[in-house]
């Protein structure tokens, strides 16, 4: 084996392709099988007609008419396709030597807006008690979110953390950070 590259991140609906390159010092090969999550959902056989054969497995969708024994391309990743992938050589016989190697893809959904800020007042006095919260819109993984005052981050005894929230049957993510301090002169 001499390289499995894997998109460590990519983002949900995009094409992914995993490759896999190998050397066989002259043997010539049996197989290449592609497992996601322990379980095969690819197979190339250069002996078989077609060579490419595809097992069904959610979350992974093979455009069998581009993938070979070097590249798999799997088409519109979502949520369910995050997971590890590995890549099984074996020459051919007699000797059948397998080699292998694994990566992780996780499919992210990034926010389709900003964080909104909640609980402000339009103006404080000296004295004022400020309570907001930031809240994000749903993603995976979460937003990290923090606060500024005045361009410096605040101070961490000031911020309030919540429980994140998951939402929709996707499971998406939402972060909210509060801030509460007294306004001083």
């Amino acid at each position: 084996m001499t390289e499995v590259r894997i998109p460590k991140h990519i983002m949900r609906y995009e094409d992914a392709a995993l490759g896999c390159k190998y050397d066989l010092d002259g043997e010539s090969l049996y197989s290449v099988k592609w497992y996601k999550d322990g379980f095969e959902f690819y197979r190339y056989v250069p002996r078989d007609m077609p060579p490419g054969q595809v097992f069904p497995l959610p979350g992974v969708d093979v455009d069998l008419q581009n993938s070979t024994d070097n590249v798999v391309v799997l088409r519109r990743v979502t949520l369910q396709s995050t997971g590890r992938y590995r890549c099984e050589v074996s020459g051919e016989a007699p000797s059948f030597q397998t080699v292998s190697g694994h990566e992780d893809m996780i499919v992210v959904v990034t926010p389709t807006k900003g964080p909104q800020i909640t609980g402000g007042q339009p103006r404080y006095q000296i004295g004022d008690m400020v309570r907001v919260n930031c809240t994000s819109a749903p993603s995976k993984p979460i937003c990290h979110l923090s606060w500024l005052i005045n361009g410096i981050h605040a101070n961490r005894s000031f911020l309030r953390y919540y429980e994140p929230k998951l939402v929709g049957r996707e499971g998406l993510e939402v972060a909210t950070l509060g801030l509460e301090f007294r306004v001083r002169g």
